[in-house]
């Protein structure tokens, strides 16, 4: 009976590692969490995701892929107000159940070889690692409903903020919000297939 509480104990310590690897690497999360979708607490919420994605799978046996994409998707709708269209959350979840039957089989050397082959970034899911929060601008449901009454503010707003940039300027400081108008300009809408990230 140790040796099968031996074996669980290295499972569960394995596949939490093999949990953090996938998740530090899913892409969506981290832009998630970087534009502000969950809030000023996102890194949390992120970690929470993540050690909840962890228990579940160790706490269910017999876990299909579906019911596993079913639980993350709605996390992630609740949590970030975010749904993924990249097909991310079936490849995270298709691999963790993958990695789940290895783990309990010891085919750990095979799931190291496979998972080395990922990016090797730093981990972000951890409280000690502190990641820049951008709130995206615009993103209330009251501004649908203030549509008409922005158009009359708008070229005042536009006056302001020329001011503004030229006081900016002229000290050498530039806004966040004046850095993120320029990155707007900036941007080129990807190609179908694209994911377009852009570093600070």
């Amino acid at each position: 009976m140790a040796a099968t509480t031996t074996q669980q104990t290295e499972f569960q310590k394995n596949f939490r590692l093999i949990v953090e690897k996938i998740f530090n690497n899913w892409q969506n999360l981290r832009l998630a969490v970087e534009h502000g979708m969950g809030g000023r607490n996102g890194q949390q919420v992120a970690i929470q995701i993540m050690e909840y994605t962890f228990e579940y799978c160790v706490g269910n046996e017999n876990i299909t892929q579906g019911e596993l994409q079913e639980v993350i998707e709605e996390l992630m709708d609740q949590e970030f107000n975010t749904l993924c269209d990249d097909h991310s959350i079936p490849e995270i979840c298709r691999n963790l159940l993958r990695y789940k039957q290895m783990a309990l089989a010891s085919q750990y050397s095979q799931i190291e070889n496979e998972l080395s082959k990922l990016p090797q970034g730093k981990d972000w899911l951890r409280p000690d690692v502190k990641i820049t929060y951008t709130p995206v601008e615009g993103d209330s449901s009251s501004d649908e409903d203030m549509d008409e009454d922005e158009d009359d503010g708008d070229e005042a707003m536009n006056g302001d903020e020329s001011e503004e940039e030229q006081a900016a300027t002229s000290s050498g400081r530039v806004t966040r919000s004046q850095t993120r108008k320029q990155q707007a300009e900036q941007f080129v809408e990807p190609e179908d297939g694209w994911t377009t990230v852009r570093r600070k």
